[in-house]
């Protein structure tokens, strides 16, 4: 069972981009009956992966932004560092019910965005890449704090504010995720956090979905794309405030 679901979370992460820590974590707690502070570890450990198993596929066909992949892999870092050292001492309902509203906000957004322009592009990198990474900042804290995976964050925020293509936003994604888990990943595993009874199995499925659903998602269309994105971010908001509504 731990196998397929780390098949499952490959697949999606690696089509889509982002870690597959929205199918891993509900499984683990809902599925199996796992501490969510147990499963966020193991999920962290299984989206490292999935980075490493996509992330090559994306670059094989130059669906990789280098630039927005440094400055904004480093401003997520630091954010999801914070954020996961906080996650043993901070009550998190109220900033579930946060990062939810910019979820909804997000997905509402991504639908009615246009890829733009490449000289527009790079215009907005001049001007907007410094708010770019201010706010995966802020979102790497969130998505620290509540164990979302920081590819529903980044990708968005390339797109809508950068103007990047979403094919090129999903495949930087696929990399900054990868960094980004790691560094949560070593505060988890500092702290003792990470399950190695249950991790091993979670990741040898994410190895074998990660390399297939990173295949599939250079090939996807933009359309299919946004749709998929627009339910996944409203399921997760209203699974965050379901989580937050439990809690205060």
């Amino acid at each position: 069972m731990y196998i397929l679901c780390g098949i499952l979370a490959g697949l999606l992460g690696g089509y889509l981009g982002v870690g597959g820590g929205i199918v891993i974590v509900p499984f683990l707690t809902l599925a199996m009956g796992l501490d969510i502070k147990l499963a966020i570890p193991v999920s962290m450990a299984a989206i490292v992966v999935n980075s490493l198993a996509s992330s090559s596929e994306y670059m094989k066909k130059g669906m990789v932004d280098l630039e927005l992949m440094v400055v904004l892999t480093f401003a997520m870092v630091l954010g999801m560092l914070i954020g996961s050292s906080l996650l043993t001492i901070m009550e998190a309902g109220y900033i579930k019910l946060l990062l939810a509203g910019f979820m909804l906000y997000t997905a509402v957004t991504l639908m009615r965005g246009q890829e733009k322009a490449p000289q527009v592009v790079a215009a907005n990198k001049k001007t907007r890449l410094r708010l770019c990474a201010v706010l995966a900042f802020v979102g790497g804290i969130l998505a620290g704090l509540v164990g979302v995976g920081g590819g529903l964050i980044v990708i968005p925020l390339m797109f809508l504010i950068i103007g990047v293509p979403l094919a090129t936003a999903r495949g930087t994604s696929s990399f900054i995720v990868g960094f980004s888990g790691a560094a949560s990943l070593a505060v988890y595993f500092i702290n003792g956090l990470v399950s190695l009874t249950v991790a091993p199995s979670v990741i040898l499925g994410t190895i074998i979905g990660g390399k297939l659903g990173g295949r599939m998602g250079t090939l996807a269309k933009p359309t299919s794309v946004k749709i998929i994105f627009f339910l996944l971010l409203t399921y997760v908001a209203i699974r965050l405030i379901y989580g937050a509504w439990s809690e205060l």
